[in-house]
């Protein structure tokens, strides 16, 4: 079998939902780049290609609104691919200078669409000539059946002719037939006086935001159903008579599931204050961890640097196991040559792949015995394959079936841990990467059809700007679930980059919840925490100095207060105390006869969770 291999032809932002400011006026001065009644006589329309059918139609049509008169009906018939597939465009009649700020204003209805949230979408996006098609901006916009308006500023950064710049409204990208308008398209040219700061903004926001959304009180339904459960504590004396009227205290000490994030060994092992307090953070945080890169094949091998050593890496993992943490590795194999270390280059060309040299294989699976022996006390699990739909170089070698080898060879040394197969790009982007997604199930299926011992999935979560709904997150984790119910389901690597810090916690808060909402997913590992030691500063919980972040104030406030359970009771007349709470560890405290008595337990899915606590005045 040969997975389709696929190119990323763009990195961009996504974005799904906006919250308007208000009806704030413009400045003076803007100039118009479009050409008057530009999408009456200049609008037009490219259909697209999904195979060799359009991906839409369009039409002029009458409107009723205040501020014009006719708009753009567009017919998305066939919405699969980029979202450049198939949009209205409108190209400048005017040049425009790098610095300049645009200001593109426009209204955007739905009028037929059958997402769940009954909003309908498309892509408004600004773009500079061939070969490169540059793109400004690219905003994700949605509407119901009510005339939404956009404001939206850009810098451009290129010198550029008239009718080299043109302003596109995309209808690609989706995964079901829709039918929506837009009209009122201003593009107004403030030059490089005025920045994208100082005008009006609709502000980006997500799908399922509001307080009164429809998928909180389901999740919340879901919580307590799948994350929680019953316990009875039976306090008898030495005779094994009950003990009536005594105060019972119950307090979790630790969450079964996991709430985690990855960290840099070097940082964690360090003597410096900073080192300090990021152990502090991480004790305080976190469940469950991992290393960013430390355990990947270049660092591992001591390419990367004096920061990334063995030892070094060993001395975390240690420390972390000695506080309980669960711990997962990143990662075995991936398998590009990019990502490769430099004993394997030789073996592959750069471009010829049919002439890799199958000794290379080999190497691969020495390099699998060598780090999980020496790991396999420390990790309880491990991403076997890192996003293979566009790292593959190795599978074009020697055939997908070299991906069936590692997880084999993998198991051989991991008798018991979990084996996940990793990727990004299936809950972001909007979560309308649709050929993303299929390849990731495509991937699934022939590992599992092949015999590979694989246990879970894992599905990245790196967000920008707006990100995903919060109602299509969960229906794609139930239809990976539902197609895969065997396969646990861990975030991998969440985050979310915008220096918009009130959404970035209402995210957190929303994406946590809708996750833990659902049985199939064993964890949420952040990518990271504190901006000293983060991919992406801005994404981080603590600021470089350590200032906590609202993002970090929701963390806390949902792992170690909304989701976790302290009881305190006093027994009835057969000695028993009856609660609930969400599944851990825990501790129960009881004073009897002047002494208290602290004892362990855990409460576990499926389990009949007695705890009997026998006492005597002499303890």
């Amino acid at each position: 079998m040969r997975l389709p291999l696929l190119t990323v032809l763009f990195s961009i932002t996504y974005l799904l939902g906006f919250q308007h400011l208000g009806a704030e006026s413009l400045p003076a001065g803007g100039e118009s780049v479009l050409p008057p009644e530009s999408l009456q006589r200049h609008g037009g329309v490219y259909s697209g290609r999904n195979g060799d059918q359009p991906v839409c139609e369009a039409e002029l049509v009458e409107v009723d609104h205040p501020a014009f008169d006719q708009a753009m009906r567009v017919t998305v018939i066939r919405p699969n691919g980029k979202f450049y597939n198939g949009a209205v465009y409108l190209p400048t009649n005017q040049a425009v200078s790098s610095g300049d700020t645009l200001y593109i204003r426009l209204y955007f209805r739905s009028l037929e669409n059958t997402e769940e949230s009954g909003h309908g979408f498309a892509t408004v996006f600004l773009q500079g000539p061939k070969p490169g098609f540059k793109k400004y901006i690219i905003r994700e916009i949605t509407a119901t059946d009510q005339w939404q308006e956009y404001r939206l500023p850009v810098e451009v950064t290129g010198e550029l002719k008239a009718g080299e710049l043109s302003l596109f409204i995309g209808g690609g990208a989706g995964s079901k037939p829709q039918v929506w308008e837009v009209g009122g398209i201003e593009l107004l040219n403030y030059g490089p006086t005025v920045k994208p700061s100082e005008l009006p903004r609709t502000q980006p926001s997500y799908i399922g935001r509001e307080d009164d959304a429809n998928w909180r009180k389901a999740a919340e339904k879901r919580i307590e159903e799948h994350r929680k459960g019953d316990f009875q504590i039976r306090v008898l004396d030495t005779e094994g008579e009950p003990i009536a009227g005594l105060e019972v205290e119950v307090r979790q000490q630790r969450h079964a599931y996991h709430f985690g994030s990855v960290i840099t060994a070097a940082h964690l092992t360090g003597g410096s204050e900073n080192s300090r307090i990021y152990r502090e953070k991480v004790l305080k945080l976190f469940n469950q961890s991992g290393t960013e890169n430390d355990l990947k094949w270049g660092p591992w091998e001591s390419e990367w640097g004096n920061q990334y050593r063995k030892e070094q890496t060993l001395e975390a993992l240690r420390w972390l196991k000695s506080h309980h943490f669960y711990l997962r590795g990143h990662v075995l194999v991936w398998p590009s040559k990019r990502h490769l270390p430099q004993g394997l280059q030789d073996y592959l060309p750069e471009t010829d792949s049919e002439s890799a040299d199958p000794a290379a294989k080999q190497v691969v699976l020495d390099h699998i015995q060598d780090i999980t022996t020496a790991t396999a006390d420390l990790l309880d699990e491990w991403d076997v394959v890192n996003e293979p739909y566009s790292n593959h170089d190795l599978m074009d070698a020697f055939g997908d079936e070299v991906m069936v080898d590692w997880f084999r060879e993998a198991r051989k040394y991991l008798p018991t841990q979990a084996l996940f197969l990793n990727d990004y790009g299936i809950l972001s982007a909007g979560g309308r990467d649709l050929t993303h997604q299929e390849h990731f199930e495509s991937t699934l299926r022939y590992l599992l059809e092949n015999g590979a011992p694989l246990t879970g999935m894992g599905m990245q979560g790196h967000f920008r700007g707006t990100p995903t709904a919060i109602d299509r997150v969960y229906r794609i984790l139930d239809h990976f679930h539902s197609t895969f119910p065997q396969l646990d389901i861990r975030i991998t690597e969440f985050d979310i980059s915008t220096g918009d810090e009130s959404l970035q916690a209402d995210y957190t808060r929303d994406f946590l919840t809708i996750v833990f909402s659902h049985p199939a997913t064993v964890g949420v590992q952040c990518w990271g925490f504190w901006a000293g030691a983060h991919w992406r500063p801005q994404a981080a919980m603590y600021t470089k100095d350590w200032e906590e972040k609202p993002n970090a104030r929701v963390w806390k406030e949902l792992t170690r207060e909304t989701w976790w359970t302290t009881l305190l009771a006093k027994t009835d007349n057969e000695g028993s105390f009856t609660g609930r709470g969400f599944y851990g560890d825990y501790t129960v405290s009881v004073n009897y006869g002047g002494t208290v008595r602290v004892m362990p337990f855990r409460l576990e899915k499926d389990k009949e969770n007695e705890i009997v606590i026998e006492l005597s005045t002499e303890i």
